[in-house]
C-alpha cells in the first residue's frame, strides 16, 4: 500500500470512530461537516475537515474500498505528494462547488466522495484501457475499461442529480465536480506549461523586435555619423553647417544611449 493511501485510509477510520464517540457528546459533526450557514460565519476549516467525516459505516467502507482499489495505482503513477494534491484539490474544490450550490442553506455535507471520484477521474486518465471487474449487487461480475466504468458513474451522478428535487443533490454535485477537478489537476498542468511556453515565445519575439529595431536605428546612426565625420575629414568643421553640426553632437549621444 502506497504511504499516502494509507495514511488516507487510517485517517477516515479514525475520524469515524472519534465522529461516533463525539455525537454521543456534542455536534462533533455539525461543527466540522460543511454546512453552508456556519461558514459563511467563518467556520472555513469545514471546506476540509468534512471530507474525513462519513454518514455511517457502508458509506465509509464504500468509500475507503475505491480509495484502496485505485488510489495506490495513481499515487504509484503520480508520487505521492502530486497524489495528495490531486486529492486535495479534488475533496476541496467540491466542497466548494458544493457550497456554492447550497449558500445560504442550513444543510450539512460530509464524506470523502469528492476526493474518491477526483483519483477515479485520474485512475481513468492514467490507465484508460486497463480492465476492471465489479461486483453488480455484490454478485454479478461486470468487467469494464477504467474510462467506460467512470464514464458510467457520471452518468449516474447525472441522471440522479437531474432527477433530485429542489435543494436537494448535494452529494451529486460533489461526485461530478469532484470528477471535474480530477481532470482538471492532471490535464491543468499541460494548459500551465502551454500558457508558459506561449508566454515565452511572445517575450523572446518582442525582445528579438526590440534588439532587431535598436541594431537598425544604432545602424542609421552611425550611418549619419560616418557621413558628417567624412565631410569633416575632408573640408574641416567648417565644412559643416550649423544645423549638421548640431546633428552630429545628438546622434552621437543617441549612439551612446544605444
Amino acid at each position: 500500500m502506497t504511504p499516502v493511501v494509507r495514511l488516507l485510509l487510517v485517517t477516515n477510520a479514525v475520524v469515524y470512530a472519534l465522529q461516533l464517540l463525539a455525537d454521543r457528546l456534542v455536534p462533533f459533526t455539525a461543527w466540522f461537516g460543511l454546512d453552508p450557514v456556519l461558514v459563511a460565519k467563518g467556520a472555513v476549516w469545514q471546506l476540509v475537515t468534512y471530507a474525513f467525516l462519513h454518514g455511517g459505516i457502508w458509506h465509509l467502507l464504500f468509500n475507503i474500498l475505491a480509495l484502496f482499489m485505485f488510489g495506490t495505482s495513481v499515487e504509484m503513477a503520480l508520487g505521492a505528494q502530486a497524489f495528495a494534491g490531486l486529492y486535495a484539490t479534488s475533496a476541496i474544490g467540491a466542497g466548494l462547488c458544493s457550497l456554492a450550490v447550497a449558500w445560504g442553506q442550513h444543510t450539512i455535507l460530509i464524506g470523502a466522495s469528492g476526493g474518491i471520484f477526483g483519483v477515479l477521474m485520474a485512475y481513468a486518465l492514467l490507465f484508460p484501457y486497463r480492465p476492471v471487474t465489479l461486483l453488480v449487487m455484490f454478485v454479478l461480475p461486470v468487467t469494464l475499461q477504467a474510462r467506460w466504468l467512470v464514464a458510467i458513474f457520471a452518468w449516474i451522478e447525472l441522471m440522479l442529480l437531474m432527477g433530485s428535487g429542489t435543494g436537494r443533490g448535494l452529494g451529486q454535485v460533489a461526485h461530478l465536480t469532484g470528477l471535474l477537478f480530477g481532470w482538471v489537476y492532471l490535464r491543468g498542468p499541460g494548459w500551465v506549461a502551454g500558457w508558459r511556453e506561449a508566454s515565452r515565445r511572445r517575450r523572446l519575439a518582442k525582445q528579438y523586435r526590440f534588439v532587431h529595431e535598436g541594431r537598425a536605428a544604432h545602424d542609421a546612426l552611425q550611418a549619419e555619423v560616418d557621413g558628417l565625420l567624412d565631410k569633416i575629414s575632408k573640408h574641416g568643421m567648417a565644412g559643416l553647417t550649423e544645423a549638421e553640426r548640431r546633428r552630429l553632437y545628438e546622434a552621437s549621444e543617441e549612439l551612446k544611449r544605444l
